[in-house]
């Protein structure tokens, strides 16, 4: 109830003007009516008349504030006016502004408060009928009760409504956050295992052959020398590449590496000195850009772990079309008892499952490690 208080009190405007300027205006016009009359039907002083106007207009404007006090108000003032006036159990100006300040307040008030106005009013009722005893006081009562009763019952369903399009708003403008939220950390995380990719492939190939280089022919440095050189550069290509879509926000507009990048990414790694097998599909098969970047980061990663974790030992790396599913197998020997899992495999995992493929990693039970993936290729197209 509290929400519905502050959207009738001015939080939200309507058609430029707020609630609580459009009571007060409201609130001067009943003021009037009430006045003109109690002067004009009854034999109220003046004085009389503008104490309980004034006091029914205050009420429909405190009711949006203090909904209790409102309503309290505004029935002493309806219970006074007919004690004052003493003719009939009610005087109908200020019955009638008592009742709409009675549904004012079932709009900011709970079920059970609405219950003990309602409750409240038939007692002052009957106390008035007891005191004044009116020849239709039954009849009266009757009326005012049922009266009451639809009034606060239109004024609750009113307010209940007026709750559940604000809650209705809520929600979405919280489901709209929420969904932005998630973009940005999924973007998040595609651009953390980009870099990932790139910085731990690179990286590990450079420290590999500057490593070798110490024992090498010294008339093969310079080919040493330019191998090194050329990892770097690519590295930072592919950096520079991927933190400008992270200052930019675009989504990338440089061609991202794909199956027909394989040769260039193996050539690189046997550059180190690793005996690499490439059996790839001639000619390679067209696959969804998608597809031919997981597969391309799913080598690379692989390759990557195997110089890391492996260096020397011979690596095979078989890709297969299989119908509309495409397969990656990487297999070296690998000494799996100093291996601990990183964000390498992870990565690759949801790589995989984010296209709706599988993935594996583990020892094969052949002293090997064994990375296989399969990827849906004519679904995705």
């Amino acid at each position: 109830m509290k929400r519905i208080g502050e959207v009738l009190t001015g939080a939200r405007p309507l058609g430029g003007v707020s609630v609580l300027a459009a009571v007060v205006v409201f609130a001067v016009a009943v003021f009037a009516i009430v006045l003109h009359t109690l002067q004009s039907d009854t034999e109220l002083s003046d004085r009389q008349a503008i104490g309980l106007a004034l006091a029914q207009g205050l009420a429909l404007v405190l009711v949006l504030r203090a909904p209790h006090a409102g309503w309290a108000l505004a029935l002493g003032v309806a219970a006074l006016s007919a004690l004052w006036v003493g003719d009939g159990l009610w005087v109908d100006a200020t019955l009638n502004s008592y009742l709409i300040v009675l549904g004012s307040a079932a709009l900011r008030v709970s079920p059970r408060a609405a219950a003990g106005h309602w409750l409240a009013t038939v007692a002052v009722c009957a106390v008035l009928a007891s005191v004044l005893r009116p020849a239709d006081w039954l009849s009266a009562s009757i009326t005012v009760a049922l009266l009451a009763g639809v009034v606060q019952l239109a004024g609750s369903s009113l307010g209940g409504l007026i709750a559940a399009q604000h809650s209705l708003r809520e929600q979405r403008a919280a489901t709209r956050r929420e969904r932005e939220r998630s973009a940005l950390l999924a973007e998040r995380a595609r651009i953390a295992r980009e870099l990932h990719d790139v910085v731990a492939h690179h990286m590990s190939v450079i420290a590999i052959q500057a490593e070798a280089a110490r024992h090498r022919d010294p008339e093969t440095m310079p080919d040493t020398l330019a191998a090194i050189r050329s990892s770097a550069v690519t590295a930072m290509g592919e950096m520079r590449r991927i933190l400008e879509v992270l200052r930019s926000g675009d989504t990338g507009v440089s061609p991202q590496p794909g199956l027909g990048d394989l040769g260039t990414l193996v050539e690189a790694v046997r550059a180190t000195g690793t005996r690499i097998e490439l059996d790839l599909p001639a000619p390679a098969p067209e696959l969804p850009r998608g597809v031919g970047l997981t597969v391309y980061r799913l080598v690379q990663e692989a390759l990557s772990n195997a110089v890391r974790h492996a260096p020397g030992a011979p690596v095979r790396i078989r890709i297969m079309r299989n119908g509309t599913d495409i397969g990656v197998t990487i297999e070296n020997p690998h000494d799996t008892a100093s291996v601990e899992p990183g964000h390498g495999l992870t990565g690759m995992r949801e790589r995989a499952t984010a296209l709706g493929g599988t993935f594996d990693a583990g020892p094969a039970g052949d002293g090997t490690f064994r990375v296989t993936a399969t990827l849906p290729v004519e679904v995705l197209r």
